[in-house]
């Protein structure tokens, strides 16, 4: 078997498990199952993935790192501003292109080790931090914004499917109606932020007199 081959082998058991996850459940899926599903012995299988978790883990990760990728410049060193409205469309041809993978990442992490979710975590941190850089282009609003929205909007973002499925909007209307969603949130936790950092002014004043 060429290594082409193998590849295709290997995407193939992967794209058939992350089918059967997403429609049975993690949890209802034994290996032997998953083996049958994707037309291997079990014996087999396990040549490819040591265990269903590694399997699920390695499914999460690739979505992370395909968001991570999303929202990095178009050319490397870049430091043109990403516009909002881009980075909405590129999620939801995203979605589109692997809408399984989303729904396993959001419904299976819990079915992972403390390991691999700390790795989870980790990458979904440098996605929503990259997130925040590109919308605001490292300025002081993304260090107070970010902190403070980030997680909460890539969330949104990443549960778009779901909360568009039965609305029947078109992709233009879609955006414009996210968008203004995700720039009043933005717009309210930067307002919060400054609000406490003038609130806070006199206290240290206080304390120091």
């Amino acid at each position: 078997m060429s290594t082409a081959e193998a590849y295709r082998g290997y995407d193939t058991i992967r794209a058939q498990a992350l089918e059967l996850f997403v429609n049975k459940g993690f949890g209802q899926v034994s290996m032997r199952e998953l083996a049958r599903h994707v037309g291997l012995a079990p014996g087999s299988l396990y040549n490819h993935f040591p265990s269903k978790q590694a399997l699920l883990y390695d499914l999460i990760e690739e979505i992370y790192e395909e968001l991570y990728l999303l929202v990095q410049p178009a050319r490397q060193g870049s430091a043109q501003v990403r516009s909002l409205s881009n980075l909405i469309v590129a999620h939801l041809c995203l979605h589109r292109r692997c809408p399984h993978g989303f729904r396993l990442a959001l419904h299976g992490f819990v079915y992972l080790d403390d390991a691999q979710q700390q790795r989870i975590v980790y990458k979904r941190k440098l996605y929503e931090s990259a997130f925040i850089a590109a919308v605001f282009n490292d300025t002081p609003q993304a260090k107070d914004t970010g902190s403070v929205a980030a997680h909460a909007i890539t969330q949104f973002l990443n549960c778009l499917p779901d909360w568009l499925d039965d609305r029947h909007l078109n992709d233009e209307t879609c955006v414009f109606l996210v968008e203004r969603l995700i720039r009043g949130a933005l717009r309210e936790c930067l307002c919060s932020c400054l609000h406490e950092k003038n609130s806070s002014k006199p206290c240290e004043k206080a304390s120091t007199a």
